[in-house]
């Protein structure tokens, strides 16, 4: 993982939170691409750097690291959704008296406590508890499956809740900032951005993608239901996005892990359904409306996150355990400069 040095130069403040660069179709988090930051750092250190513009110092990591274990110590069972992890950081605010970044902060500590929470079963024995020794990502991961994550596994998981932190122009953003601007709470704010994250057209676009593949169930049968999905006037779920100009950037990382984590296994005919749904899913969008639709996240991040033992049914509650990133460092920004 490569971090800064004390002497490292600072990213210029005006550097947005994440941007698009549509002439290369690259996603950038603080002007830094986020690809390469998705596969080089861990979620403390990108998290740092959405909120403060640069890449912490081993110190700085180590030390934000140290504060996200500490809040989980607040996880309560009235905390059992991220919605109703929301509601209750008002009572946060107030019983341990913590001032915005704290707060926010708390947000994304507890997100993972929360979302495990729903997760049943003898695999979840662990449920919303932590292991102080555990990061952010490998402690979910721990929670979920009753045993220590292998270090690929905690990469790779890293590499996926990273892609995900931010987007920009996207509608749970433009709901919070528009809550903001009215005088809302921080917590309403993030109810406003959570009731819009969980739309199929956002970013329940993911558990549609996997139940359209789990219902093409095998290779073979991708380009008839596919037709017969637009002949019925129903969209093709995982294609086509509103900015990029070719394949999500992200799409491609995820597509990467997805391939590596089914090989050999019972879930890579699910790979090469989503294999099927790009290649056919594209051929089929120009065909019948003239588009050029590419992979998008949603093609492949339920399914990538299925390999890691996540229901699909919880894929839009994980993508906001990763963009509870994302909303705090516009929210802090928002606070400093409305």
């Amino acid at each position: 993982m490569l971090l800064s040095t004390e002497s490292s130069v600072m990213i210029r403040p005006m550097e947005p939170i994440s941007s698009i660069d549509t002439s290369s179709n690259q996603l950038y988090f603080r002007g830094l691409n986020a690809v390469r930051l998705a596969k080089e750092q861990d979620y403390e250190s990108v998290l740092f750097l959405l909120v403060h513009g640069q890449l912490p110092t081993a110190r700085q990591h180590d030390s934000e690291r140290q504060r996200l274990i500490e809040l989980r110590a607040l996880y309560s069972s009235n905390m059992n959704s991220i919605e109703n992890l929301v509601r209750a950081l008002q009572s946060i605010r107030d019983e341990d008296d913590l001032q915005s970044e704290d707060l926010l902060l708390a947000f994304v500590a507890l997100a993972p406590l929360a979302l495990s929470s729903q997760l049943a079963g003898p695999k979840s024995r662990r449920m919303n508890t932590q292991n102080e020794k555990l990061g952010h990502a490998a402690n979910l991961l721990w929670m979920i499956s009753g045993e220590m994550p292998s270090e690929e596994d905690i990469k790779e998981f890293d590499t996926c809740l990273i892609l995900h932190m931010d987007d920009p122009d996207n509608p749970s953003l433009t709901a919070l900032f528009t809550s903001l601007i009215s005088g809302a709470s921080v917590t309403t704010a993030l109810e406003s951005a959570l009731s819009e994250h969980v739309r199929p057209s956002h970013h329940g676009a993911g558990l549609e993608t996997m139940r359209m593949i789990l219902a093409i169930g095998k290779k073979d049968n991708a380009s008839d239901y596919l037709r017969t999905r637009l002949n019925s006037g129903q969209k093709i779920s995982g294609l086509g996005h509103r900015i990029y100009r070719g394949v999500d950037p992200r799409a491609v990382v995820l597509r990467e892990i997805l391939g590596r984590r089914t090989k050999g296994t019972e879930e890579e005919e699910l790979f090469r359904i989503a294999e099927e749904v790009a290649d056919q899913g594209s051929s089929l969008l120009h065909e019948y409306k003239g588009i050029d639709a590419y992979p998008n996240v949603d093609l492949y991040n339920a399914l990538t996150y299925f390999t890691f033992g996540f229901p699909p049914e919880l894929n839009t509650e994980l993508f906001a355990v990763s963009r509870a990133a994302g909303w705090m460092a516009h929210i802090l920004e928002w606070k400093q400069h409305p």
